[in-house]
């Protein structure tokens, strides 16, 4: 194997990220408009996070449909799930060490609402338990697919009713446009407002078509991040399901990081910590059973085998595990969450890879 194979996969993986980077700044221009209205924390819980978990979700539906190669769902599987350790250790913390105040001053340290920080808390933990257990079985079935998608079913209709009792949330929307570069940067750039709408302020339409697109140029970008990640397994020599654990969850959750550290570094410290836990329970619910329940439709079958081994029952429980610590961290901290708590969640994510590394790889 020579010097350009080896390479290859890790500039594909690193093309992903570009790609994931520009779209998610297209993404969260046109999500800002969409959720506008919407009280603290719910915006970061909804748009936000189901946007940005489109690579995820992206990842999935390219190993059971592109590829067509259902072995592949461990590599999916190792995506989402250690894209939700990343989102639960590494985000918040760059988000509690990069904040700003609403003058745009560094701060030492966050507050958030319990209230807010329970109900993302409680859904993420419900949705995780729930997988941990359905891949404790021999096979993966439809109705768990199902039972997945129904817990996030729940927990948007919990959104619903949040937003709904916040009524009285003032609309404080400033159009935040992305700089004019010239139409080759700003095609290079995914800057689609400016391209298509001359950098107008946004429209109900004209941010349904920026969306559209930037979620578009996420799923394209996914199947380059699963050809990245298959390589890099074979160069490295280790399993596909440690490559997807480790470069393509952190590939993956880049829209997510981006997301929550522009969040924070404008005051939203609600919508920062939000998106990440949300988009914990969407990657455990809907980006990972949604394509599975469509591909068991699709192919009359009911169940997908799963191999019982040590890689998935470490990984199984250090989903639960990781995200009960990261959850105790910011509840009994959440008045004054600082950044001693972001090195620690930083260390603990550290420390799971490298036993993941010793276990797996």
């Amino acid at each position: 194997m020579n010097l350009i194979d080896n390479v290859w996969p890790f500039l594909l993986i690193l093309l992903s990220c570009y790609l994931l980077k520009y779209a998610c700044d297209t993404f969260e221009q046109a999500a800002s408009y969409l959720g506008r209205k919407f009280p603290p924390g719910v915006k970061g819980a909804t748009v936000n996070a189901i946007g940005s978990s489109m690579p995820e979700m992206c990842v999935v539906i390219a190993c059971l449909f592109w590829f067509d190669d259902p072995s592949l769902v461990m590599v999916a599987l190792g995506v989402t799930a250690g894209s939700a350790i990343f989102n639960g250790c590494v985000i918040p913390a760059l988000s509690i060490i990069m904040a700003k105040d609403e003058d745009g001053k560094a701060v030492n340290s966050i507050k958030l609402t319990k209230r807010v920080l329970v109900r993302d808390v409680f859904w993420v933990l419900f949705a995780e338990i729930a997988l941990i257990i359905f891949l404790g079985f021999n096979a993966f079935t439809l109705w768990m697919a199902v039972v997945l998608n129904v817990i996030y079913l729940g927990y948007a209709i919990h959104l619903y009713i949040d937003a709904r009792s916040h009524q009285e949330v003032e609309d404080e929307y400033e159009y935040e446009e992305i700089e004019d570069r010239g139409k080759f940067l700003n095609l290079m750039t995914f800057n689609f407002n400016t391209l298509f709408f001359s950098n107008r302020p946004f429209t109900l339409v004209s941010a349904l078509v920026v969306l559209v697109l930037a979620i578009a140029i996420i799923s394209g970008s996914s199947h380059l991040l699963v050809e990245g990640v298959l390589g890099s397994a074979s160069v490295m020599g280790v399993p596909q399901f440690f490559a997807g654990l480790i470069f393509g969850s952190a590939a993956s959750s880049v829209p997510d990081l981006m997301l929550s550290v522009k969040d924070a570094q404008k005051g939203e410290y609600e919508d920062a910590v939000a998106n990440p836990l949300a988009s914990n329970t969407f990657d455990t619910t809907v980006a990972f059973a949604l394509p599975l329940l469509a591909w068991f439709m699709i192919n009359g079958v009911e169940q997908l085998p799963l191999v019982q081994d040590e890689s998935l029952t470490l990984l199984r429980w250090s989903i639960v595990g990781i995200t009960g610590a990261v959850a105790a961290s910011l509840l009994f901290n959440y008045k004054n969450v600082t950044k001693t708590v972001a090195y620690f969640l930083l260390s603990m994510f550290v420390v799971w890879a490298g036993a993941m590394y010793v276990f797996i790889g």
